[in-house]
């Protein structure tokens, strides 16, 4: 399954129904920054007996704890869907990108849990739906349907430039603007927004490895909660 196809996706909709009497706590791009994660969950004191829990993505890369933050999400028994690193990963595993410096980081932090890593990724998807709230990575493509769109732009897109060759040039308007729709569309990847609120999409990328906030959306409340950075880890481009 390559990342730059168009397929249809089945939409990841397996959050547990027996847990329906809890709350659904969606965390923002974690990127590595595990201290903070620990403190965003107290202070959510979140319950993963009760409460669904689904991380946007991005999970590793650029901060201090990539492998603590995935032995986290692992022993909530959460569900993340796949962001661009994930997707670069995998792809660089399956011989469709370079293996660069960031590869090799990853592998010797990860150790012998690598490979099975690689192989959990794999199963995760670039969205998901539950009830009337649509939680994707990165973005929509305006005009498609989320099952018909690339998984590469699904988890990198920020802007549209009405053909799809440049997702991320900062003179086109960005995505959400094309989006009507009535159903709450929740996504990430975009820290330097600094997070985004309208009536039907919110953004949760608060760049925490940049030295700023990460966020959590809790439903069915719609509330959004942060806790701040420890310190600045990766430096913004």
């Amino acid at each position: 399954m390559g990342g730059n196809g168009t397929h249809r996706w089945t939409p990841l909709n397996n959050l547990d129904p027996k847990k329906n009497c809890g709350r659904t706590v969606i965390i923002g791009d974690v990127h590595g920054c595990h201290n903070e994660l620990e403190d965003l969950l107290d202070r959510i004191d979140v319950n993963p007996s009760v409460d669904n829990i689904l991380f946007i993505g991005d999970l590793i890369n650029k901060g201090p704890n990539s492998l603590a933050v995935v032995e986290r999400y692992r022993s909530l028994q959460a569900t993340s869907l796949l962001g661009n690193h994930e997707l670069r990963l995998r792809n660089q595993a399956d011989g469709l990108a370079e293996r660069d410096g960031n590869w090799k980081r990853t592998q010797e932090e990860f150790g012998k849990d690598f490979d099975t890593f690689i192989e959990d990724i794999r199963g995760w998807k670039p969205f998901a739906r539950h009830g009337k709230v649509l939680a994707v990575h990165a973005g929509l493509v305006p005009g498609q349907e989320v099952d018909m769109s690339p998984e590469s732009s699904l988890v990198n897109i920020r802007t549209w430039d009405d053909d799809g060759l440049n997702l991320q040039a900062p003179h086109n308007p960005p995505w959400f603007d094309f989006y009507h729709g009535r159903d709450l569309v929740v996504f990430g990847h975009w820290a330097a927004l600094g997070g985004l609120e309208r009536e039907n999409v919110v953004g949760i990328d608060t760049g925490c490895v940049y030295g700023n906030r990460l966020t959590a959306l809790i439903l069915p409340d719609r509330q959004l909660i942060s806790t701040p950075a420890r310190k600045s880890y990766c430096p913004i481009h």
